[in-house]
């Protein structure tokens, strides 16, 4: 993340939690230069995007002034009808699956000044009219999921769409009360109660959200949850798989051993089907390998590797590309190790003997005949998805899967010989899958979000011991995406 974004992010979040006030000027170029600590050519970037997102207002000469972005708190009968009911109790539901584990990770990283945000916002709330209240109790709850420092995380969730929906009905004592929840909330986490003591009361009737029904909440006609599955994947994908990660992977399957010298590659529409990117991507990617000598394509016959494993080694990539790769693999290690759990309980329900069978003869197979790395966590991680019957979870978890094969395209991370370690994985992931096989969902879940934390732990310390975690660490800067 550039500086200018990291500056935008940092003063979206005082504009939205109501820290600065519709109408308020900002600081001068000079003072916000001070402030950050960087340069006014960078502020006027950050000025710049703030403007067309909405948030500020310019005008020669003048200081930049907040306004609200476009609150559409009125729902139109035309943004009503676009919402289908399927896909926003779909929706919905992924919502409480992901958001509860990534609220209770944020919550345990908190400490007493960084609830100083969360604080500012409960009191703003006290005196706010319907519709500021509603939007800054979703903004409270997405404090906690930003406390994370994780763009991916924060990105998903956001995708959801969830924080722009308003009620379709309320009053002062509903307001009253669940301001008074919020802030027992708080109190406990200050003093480090027992947070599932809390009691919440049921808001879905206020929001009209009904099984099986027309949901008849508020939402804005521009409101993210309206998007249908193409648009919501196009979202999520922003910047998250361009060419180079291709390029990285037939590099490290190359390394691997999967592809040999002479071997040909699939051709492009395979390749963006595998990959999930378009045929631009794919193209591109193609022609970086090609000016390094890695492939070579023959009009009308195909694309053909050009080199073996020794050769490839001796290919230099720029250490930035690697650490961007390297805090993408990261991130999604860390959102599949928070959420695992939850995921992998609903998707065992879909599972059934004759499929958990299958798995179990693929992982042989895999590891005991053809042998190129070890590749059970991605197989178990592949079945999981598999039975997610929840289009926006598939989704989500159709993007990590693909990021979660990062991994074997970073230099030094894939170990093709079985040792030690990866033998303790393999077991590991076989432990989990027997326990799906004797009928256990709920151990399963558990001994799962076990699995892929340990994974995660496990490159972190490869990644410090190759050099690449602190590189990664420079990408962006975690904190502004919630100071």
């Amino acid at each position: 993340m550039a500086m200018y974004e990291s500056i935008f992010q940092i003063i979206k979040n005082r504009i939205e939690s109501g820290l600065l006030e519709e109408g308020t000027a900002l600081p001068s170029r000079a003072d916000l230069s001070q402030e950050f600590g960087t340069s006014e050519k960078t502020i006027r970037h950050a000025l710049a995007l703030l403007e067309k997102n909405g948030f500020i207002e310019t005008e020669q000469r003048k200081r930049p002034v907040v306004r609200r972005p476009h609150d559409g708190h009125r729902a139109t009968l035309s943004a009503l009808k676009r919402i289908d009911a399927g896909l926003t109790s779909d929706r919905i539901k992924a919502g409480v699956l992901l958001c509860y584990p990534l609220i209770k990770n944020g919550i345990s990283l908190c400490t007493q000044r960084d609830l100083e945000v969360p604080r500012q916002i409960l009191e703003i709330m006290k005196d706010a009219d319907a519709f500021t209240f509603w939007k800054l109790s979703k903004k409270f709850l997405r404090f906690f999921v930003a406390r994370n420092e994780n763009v991916l995380i924060l990105r998903i969730v956001d995708s959801l769409g969830l924080s722009d929906l308003n009620p379709l009905y309320d009053n002062p004592q509903i307001r009253t009360r669940y301001w008074q929840q919020l802030q027992a909330l708080l109190q406990a986490i200050e003093i480090g109660g027992d947070l599932e003591a809390l009691v919440f009361d049921d808001l879905s009737e206020i929001y009209g959200v009904v099984d099986g029904g027309i949901p008849a909440f508020r939402a804005i006609s521009d409101c993210p949850i309206l998007p249908d599955r193409t648009q919501l994947e196009q979202s999520l994908d922003n910047n998250d798989v361009q060419y180079s990660a291709v390029y990285m992977d037939i590099l490290g399957l190359i390394d691997a051993g999967q592809y040999r010298k002479k071997d040909q590659l699939p051709p492009h529409k395979e390749l963006q089907k595998q990959y999930g990117v378009s045929v631009n991507t794919t193209v591109r990617a193609i022609q970086i390998l090609q000016s390094w000598g890695v492939v070579k394509a023959v009009r009308g016959q195909g694309i053909f590797v050009e080199m073996d494993r020794k050769e490839i080694e001796a290919i230099t990539i720029e250490p930035r590309l690697i650490a961007c790769h390297v805090r993408r693999y990261l991130d999604t290690l860390e959102c599949l190790s928070l959420t695992m759990e939850g995921i992998a309980a609903s998707a065992a329900e879909a599972m059934d003997e004759a499929s958990i069978a299958a798995l179990q003869a693929e992982v042989n197979r895999l590891w005991t005949t053809d042998y190129l790395y070890e590749r059970t966590p991605a197989l178990l991680l592949d079945f999981i998805i598999s039975h997610v019957h929840n289009e926006t979870l598939d989704l989500i978890y159709s993007l990590l899967q693909r990021n979660f094969k990062i991994g074997r395209s970073l230099p030094g991370l894939l170990n093709t010989e079985k040792n030690e370690l990866n033998v303790s994985v393999h077991e590991q992931c076989l432990e989990v899958i027997e326990t799906l096989a004797s009928g256990d969902p709920l151990a399963f879940a558990e001994k799962c979000a076990a699995l892929f934390e340990r994974i995660y732990r496990l490159v972190i310390e490869a990644c410090r011991q190759l050099g690449y975690y602190e590189a990664a660490a420079t990408i962006y800067d975690g904190r502004s995406l919630w100071k």
